[in-house]
């Protein structure tokens, strides 16, 4: 099954074990308690694949990968805000309510500037057509309920 960055479970397992600085014992270990037995010869394929293809990786989550996560990150932080102010609404505590209320404050931050880098997201780079948003904000996008 595919997943982000263009690999699969089994190789964002490997991935995980370069990660973290496995010996080749360790990793083989590692991988069988997460499900994914293999013998030291795969093990080696899988990690001499995974570096060769590390530009065509990096071209993948430049082309596709990255405008995914960015919207994943701006939907996540206006998710966590609706949550947070049901919890507002739900709650009794006044001093919980102001912590609830800063902690609200403190995320207005991180949504501006995903809105900020947003602008350079979706700017057509060379060759691609203009996508029909405008700078201007003179037609937002219509919100989704």
């Amino acid at each position: 099954m595919l997943i982000s960055h263009g690999l699969t479970e089994r190789q964002r397992a490997v991935v995980a074990t370069i990660r973290m600085r496995l010996t080749r014992v360790q990793a083989l270990a590692y991988l069988k308690g997460e499900g994914f037995p293999m013998s030291n010869a795969t093990l080696g394929r899988i990690k001499s694949w995974l570096r060769k293809n590390e530009l065509k990786r990096l071209h993948y989550i430049a082309a596709v990968g990255f405008e995914s996560q960015h919207l994943a990150r701006i939907d996540n932080c206006e998710h966590i805000e609706q949550l947070m102010w049901q919890n507002y609404h739900l709650c009794k505590d006044p001093y919980e309510k102001v912590r609830i209320l800063k902690e609200i404050k403190e995320l207005q931050p991180y949504i501006s500037s995903y809105y900020e880098a947003t602008k350079e997201v979706i700017k057509p780079s060379a060759g691609q057509t203009n996508t029909g948003l405008s700078e201007d904000n003179s037609n937002p996008i219509p919100e989704i309920e």
